[in-house]
């Protein structure tokens, strides 16, 4: 099996590059085909698939990086420019093609006291070639449905790979029934969490002068989202006259379009490359990445991608500054953390115009609002995650492993 596995591999190599090419980015040859020379030896080895994948591991790397040199692998070529402007202190390396012989090299080379994948990373050479070099620890496990069903109808392949990794450090209740009927050993499956608790916190700070107004932010927005929120906005209005609409939209090419339906309903609108300070009706957000900066001026916030059959955006990054968050029905995507939080009363599902409209009434009076401090929640999250990843590595002898592997 690996040797067919291999020779997939080796085709896919020329198909990676020409597409690599044809999208504008390095292909990383050197790096993929285990050429380059290791600037650190022994490390705790992170492989994270792209920016997404890095952003949740961002809090395990830095606690990681104050006790031992970090190698980060990354499979796509945005994802390590993102990685080496995010810990310029760790090595950043473009992964190896999943080939048996490129993998082994890779190993040799670097000797890594304990890889760390990072959510759904389930590559068999990797996995398996690694698995006589060092320890392995999935973190932040995340199983979809989708691919539960995958990886049981194809168990023949996925079982070894699944069974090759030491231990499993899962965020929810749901991945730990799936990863249950997927591995042998049972006692490798802990509950730690879901480290985007951690991972969302916001970090830019983004200036907004609000003159006083109270503040609706509306972010991540999809077609309809935004004539729904100006309808409910009309109505608040005769209450709130002074209140005001932040709209971030999740695509910035609706930009012209949200001002031109904010129009139609008669409402003022702004923009915010061109103002800092909120004197209109509507203040549309035509910048990137400054919507969790945002958040902290808001009353009450929505999040888009619920009222349309998106499935949900990030929920956690308003929760985290204490702010009372609505969605809409569709939110079969963030459905872990939307049962998490709501627990805990910082967000509810509406499934109506009305609905949607009442709450955001409830923020604003005072009657909606988290009662929680999700900071112990942090501490324990992260705290579960580098405990037991610290426990893997101490005691091993990398270079005790990699020598006994090299002469076989």
């Amino acid at each position: 099996m690996r040797f067919l596995y291999d020779i997939l591999g080796i085709i896919f190599i020329p198909v990676f590059s020409f597409f690599s090419k044809k999208k504008g980015y390095s292909v990383d040859l050197k790096e993929r085909l285990v050429f380059q020379k290791p600037k650190i030896k022994n490390p705790v080895w992170f492989h994270c698939a792209s920016v997404g994948e890095l952003n949740v591991a961002k809090p395990l790397i830095k606690e990681v990086l104050k006790e031992k040199p970090v190698l980060i692998t990354v499979f796509s070529p945005r994802g390590k420019s993102y990685a080496k402007k995010l810990f310029p202190e760790a090595e950043v390396r473009a992964i190896p093609f999943d080939i048996s012989f490129l993998i082994k090299r890779f190993l040799k080379k670097y000797c890594p006291e304990v890889l760390i994948l990072v959510e759904g990373e389930f590559w068999y050479n990797l996995i398996t070639q690694t698995k006589s070099f060092s320890k392995i620890v999935s973190v932040n496990t995340r199983i979809s449905p989708k691919s539960f069903k995958k990886y049981m109808k194809y168990s023949f392949f996925y079982r070894k790979i699944f069974d090759s990794i030491d231990l499993f450090l899962v965020r929810s209740e749901q991945d730990i029934s799936f990863l249950k009927k997927l591995v042998k050993d049972k006692k490798k499956i802990v509950l730690c969490g879901d480290l985007k608790l951690v991972s969302s916190i916001p970090e830019k700070e983004v200036f907004l002068k609000t003159n006083g107004k109270p503040i609706i932010v509306a972010g991540s927005t999809h077609f309809p989202e935004e004539s729904i929120l100006f309808s409910v906005l009309k109505k608040i209005k005769k209450d709130y006259p002074d209140i005001s609409l932040v709209i971030a939209p999740r695509h910035l090419e609706r930009v012209k379009d949200i001002s031109l339906t904010a129009e139609k309903f008669g409402f003022s609108y702004s923009f915010r490359s061109q103002t800092d300070s909120i004197n209109t009706d509507i203040y549309i957000v035509d910048t990137l990445g400054e919507l969790s900066g945002l958040y902290k001026y808001a009353k009450v916030v929505f999040v888009g991608g619920t009222f349309v059959p998106i499935g949900g955006h990030n929920i956690l990054e308003p929760a985290l500054l204490n702010k009372p968050v609505i969605i809409g029905k569709f939110f079969e995507k963030i459905k872990n953390m939307y049962s998490f939080l709501h627990k805990k009363g910082a967000v509810v599902a509406v499934s109506s115009e009305e609905e949607l409209e009442s709450w955001i009434r409830k923020a604003l009076e005072g009657d909606f609002k988290p009662k929680i401090d999700l900071t112990k929640e942090q501490e324990k999250v992260l705290s579960c995650y580098t405990e037991k990843i610290k426990h893997l590595w101490r005691g091993n002898e990398p270079d005790k492993a990699c020598k006994t592997v090299l002469y076989r």
